[in-house]
């Protein structure tokens, strides 16, 4: 039974909301491990979880985002933070202001490392690019983010509404219940 398990991450957001949906105490380890750079989220995901467990030697989760703008055929992928980081939200909103197609996927993928062998349980949810930066919760793409079905933006419906629906709670639910299933 794990009692514990260590979440590999230096982005307090991202804990905020793994801690809002699983039902063990995460212990937070800043690691930097040097990622492999791929367009298949999955993949990068599986070596990053590896390169941690090599750190710390205990069963360990990251993870890892993935955002497809449907219109830039599914890029920035999992290069998101690099787009977040040089370009930002209002840049993105800008450039597809003429764009008819506002389609996004958003995915998390939870990489996990049981002390034996690495697991990879990726959510996703659908939505659109909005128009313009709305609300001040959350971090990252948040404010730009309207899933499939909502009026808001992840930004304007708060960690708890954001928790219910988001591409991580289904990553995370996947995790829950492979460890449901094995007993830990």
């Amino acid at each position: 039974m794990i009692k514990k398990l260590i979440f590999a991450t230096s982005h307090k957001g991202k804990v905020g909301e793994a801690q809002g949906i699983l039902d063990i105490p995460l212990e937070i380890a800043d690691i930097e491990v040097d990622e492999v750079q791929s367009m298949d989220l999955e993949y990068v995901a599986r070596k990053k979880v590896e390169e941690v467990f090599k750190i710390v030697q205990q069963p360990v989760i990251i993870d890892d985002v993935g955002l497809k703008i449907r219109a830039w055929n599914d890029f920035p992928g999992p290069l998101v933070k690099f787009l977040q980081r040089i370009v930002g939200n209002k840049k993105v909103v800008e450039l597809l202001k003429d764009e008819q197609n506002r389609e996004v996927i958003v995915q998390s993928a939870i990489g996990f490392h049981d002390g034996t062998k690495s697991h990879v349980f990726i959510g996703e949810v659908k939505g659109i690019i909005a128009t313009e930066e709305r609300g001040t919760e959350g971090y990252g793409f948040d404010p730009i983010i309207i899933p499939d079905g909502q009026d808001k933006t992840y930004a304007e419906m708060g960690l708890e509404g954001k928790n219910k629906l988001s591409h991580r709670r289904k990553a995370f639910d996947k995790l829950k219940e492979h460890l449901d299933s094995q007993g830990k």
